[in-house]
């Protein structure tokens, strides 16, 4: 087709114009002009300008297609070509989804998906590619019925390789902590797809399925060993089948339950691996997400700064890429660091963001974090909107998980005792006892009951059984090699003693309790061990300084608290006395 001769005429003609910067390349003068010109044409005119305009480019750039996907799949759709418009929709997909251009994705894959079901194919790997865009983009009931559909249609034709692909990707799903969390269906769907893997030979798949099992095992319980243990079968089916995607989902889910229950070394190197691997494939949903398990990691450790730098990290990469899920991920435990090390502004602001973004799909922070943000409220002097909090959190954590009941429990009884409620506090750290199952006991959970326990038993003057249940707690930090509260501890401990008569037992323990918050930068609970040692120090030199050193503590807590709290702060009995 000559088009030189019509070209000069609409230039001339002052319709179109030349771009110098391009060969060949012309552009209409107005967009009402190239409208009505368009719409002037048949519409078999149109189409086969459209056939034209798409060869021309898969010619131009046959190197690079992938770049000019979605516009070929503009001219393959208007020139009627139903086929070369899916495989460019699903191309340009492809293109948006490896730059988290999330939005993009899901409406090149719906397109492609409609296209294909109204020729009455149903492309599984289109399928799962469209739900697994909606689950990074926090629409899991959107994934939730694609899959439901999925399900049923392959039930319909006896399709058993996409009825296992879609239990899979449900039961992913209900074991992880969202909105749609559901412990027991979650294992129902594990059952079935493992039994159904293993009945039709796909290795692949059963090793998805024991990562299912790994996540139920770790996300909504603390059956650490168990998912270790499915977690290491799974990864060595991958590695023989040399799933690389596969295999970094393994190493990253690995890591906290190594960190927790074996040995917390192996789990930051199964957590480096892990992250390595994500870098490399470029999926930064999971750079963020093993952020935030490494932070998770540091907290336990008490390597504050390093928390707070993985989730620094972590936030501003999911903001970048519109990751609500990554953005309450990467908040939800850092308050803990900063709190600890004495800023109090930044630990109430990462919590509050974590709780508000939690409400549109990562749901832990509506417990856990909340809990947590109540506690610290409480411990400001402003109890009753600590109360109020946490409250609300163990109503939250009663309907998601039973770790969240433990630990919201065990933040309302220490909020109670502040409050001189010492039979509340009771009964909230009972029933979590109560519920406490064996593996609980070997997690940080159990640990944070038994740490409430211990606070419980002081308020109680029983100092023997106060004395006990720090032993328990400090045994199981030093056996998991873990260092988070362990200063604590040992300060309640402290005092228990000095209480019961054993000063000079008292004072060794309280002066490892300040080695270890010395060590771990841990100034929320340093300032009191040294005025509990101030106080039992017979050296009015040595305790003078003591003294001083809590206030200079107390000091940069306050100036790291926000105006309309510091007051409060400062008005706290127990702060009161070391200032005055």
């Amino acid at each position: 087709m000559n088009l030189v001769s019509p070209l000069n005429q609409l230039e001339h003609a002052q319709l179109v114009r030349r771009l110098p910067e391009e060969e060949m390349a012309y552009i209409f003068k107005h967009a009402l002009t190239q409208e009505n010109a368009r719409n002037s044409l048949l519409q078999k005119q149109r189409r086969e300008i459209h056939l034209c305009v798409a060869h021309a480019y898969e010619q131009l750039y046959a190197e690079n297609l992938d770049e000019h996907a979605a516009l070929l799949a503009q001219h393959y759709a208007e020139s009627g070509d139903d086929a070369k418009t899916r495989e460019y929709l699903m191309r340009a997909g492809d293109v948006a989804a490896r730059v988290n251009a999330n939005v993009e994705a899901i409406a090149h894959y719906t397109r492609a998906l409609d296209r294909a079901q109204r020729a009455g194919a149903h492309p599984q790997d289109l399928q799962l590619k469209l739900g697994r865009l909606y689950e990074l983009s926090d629409q899991h009931d959107r994934a939730l019925t694609l899959y439901a559909e999925m399900e049923t249609r392959a039930r319909e034709c006896g399709d058993r390789a996409m009825e296992l692909a879609a239990l899979m990707a449900r039961a992913t799903i209900y074991s992880i902590p969202s909105k749609q969390s559901d412990r027991q269906l979650a294992q129902t769907l594990c059952d079935q797809a493992l039994e159904l893997a293993r009945a039709i030979g796909d290795q692949p798949a059963e090793a998805k399925i024991l990562w299912n099992l790994l996540l139920l095992n770790t996300r909504l319980r603390t059956n650490y060993r168990h998912a270790i243990g499915y977690g290491e079968q799974a990864l060595a089916i991958a590695r023989k089948l040399e799933l690389r995607e596969q295999i970094a989902y393994l190493l990253n889910d690995l890591s906290l339950p190594y960190a927790y229950a074996i040995d917390p070394e192996r789990g930051i190197e199964l957590n480096l691996q892990a992250r390595q691997m994500w870098r490399e494939m470029n999926i930064a949903p999971m750079i963020a997400d093993n952020l935030s398990y490494a932070a998770m990691i540091y907290i336990a450790l008490a390597r504050y700064q390093d928390a707070i730098a993985a989730a620094e990290e972590a936030y501003a990469l999911s903001l970048s890429i519109g990751n609500v899920w990554g953005q309450a991920f990467s908040q939800s435990w850092v308050g803990e660091a900063y709190r600890a090390i004495g800023h109090v502004a930044q630990a109430i602001t990462s919590m509050e963001d974590a709780i508000r973004t939690a409400v549109s799909g990562f749901q832990a922070p509506l417990a856990f974090t909340r809990a947590d943000l109540g506690a610290l409220y409480g411990d400001l002097g402003m109890i009753a909107r600590g109360i109020e909090l946490a409250e609300l959190a163990y109503r939250a954590g009663r309907n998601q998980a039973q770790v969240m009941v433990i630990w919201t429990a065990a933040q309302l009884g220490h909020l109670y005792l502040r409050d001189g409620q010492i039979a509340r506090a009771a009964t909230y750290i009972a029933e979590a006892t109560e519920t406490i199952t064996p593996t609980d006991h070997e997690s940080l959970f159990g640990a944070a009951n038994i740490l409430a326990e211990a606070e419980l038993m002081l308020a109680q003057n029983d100092y023997p059984r106060a004395i006990a249940a720090c032993d328990r707690f400090i045994e199981y930090k030093h056996s998991h090699r873990l260092r988070q509260d362990l200063p604590n501890a040992l300060y309640i401990k402290g005092i228990a003693l000095c209480k019961s008569g054993n000063t000079n037992e008292a004072m060794m323990i309280l002066n490892a309790a300040r080695v270890e918050a010395e060590d771990t930068n841990a100034r929320w609970i340093w300032w009191r061990i040294l005025a509990a040692l101030a106080e039992m120090e017979t050296d009015s030199t040595r305790a003078r300084a003591l003294r001083t050193h809590a206030r200079a503590i107390i000091e940069y807590i306050a100036d790291h608290t926000p105006q309309d709290l510091r007051a409060s702060f400062l008005n706290v009995p127990d702060v009161k006395s070391v200032l005055k």
